[in-house]
């Protein structure tokens, strides 16, 4: 039985970037959730729109990471890459910042902080971002706002699932 909930998801235009933010309840310990939203390189087994995903670490230390991701809006189809920068506290917190001159997109801060709450962990999540594409003013938010909403649940399931592997692997 899985408890993971969407407490939270708002998505709004304001000017040529656009602002999610989102709360998540995910039936996990929040190192283990940390743990699954880290693997830059499994991302594909969080989220089918991850086509690709892979991470380095810079000669400076730098942490970065390589995104190829479909959206779909009726039957409009965009493949988008991103490349960033990232920022982790385990396991708190995790920001990742759009490297521009090699992204499709122009501007991007992602932030992900994780709460303990009983026994799980609240994500709350915001991302500002501003494509070099053409997101349509009124059905482009919609759409995110509903893939963000069917996605959201199925990744959180998804992480729930990983952590209950670990804990039995672990012998708990």
């Amino acid at each position: 039985m899985f408890a993971a909930d969407l407490r939270v998801l708002d998505v709004q235009r304001n000017e040529g970037r656009i602002n999610v933010e989102s709360e998540l309840y995910i039936a996990a310990p929040p190192a283990q959730v940390f743990a699954a939203l880290s693997d830059y390189d499994n991302l594909a087994s969080l989220s089918s729109r991850f086509l690709e995903s892979r991470s380095r670490i810079d000669s400076d230390g730098t942490m970065r990471v390589y995104t190829l991701i479909e959206g779909c809006v009726w039957f409009f189809c965009r493949t988008v890459e991103r490349y960033a920068r990232l920022e982790t506290e385990p396991p708190v917190s995790i920001t990742a910042t759009a490297i521009p001159e090699s992204s499709d997109f122009l501007y991007g801060v992602e932030h992900w902080q994780l709460t303990p709450e009983g026994g799980g962990t609240v994500v709350a999540y915001t991302h500002e971002l501003e494509p070099r594409f053409w997101v349509p003013p009124l059905i482009g938010v919609w759409a995110i706002r509903r893939a963000l909403a069917k996605d959201a649940i199925k990744a959180a399931t998804r992480i729930e699932q990983l952590a209950q592997k670990t804990r039995v692997s672990a012998g708990e």
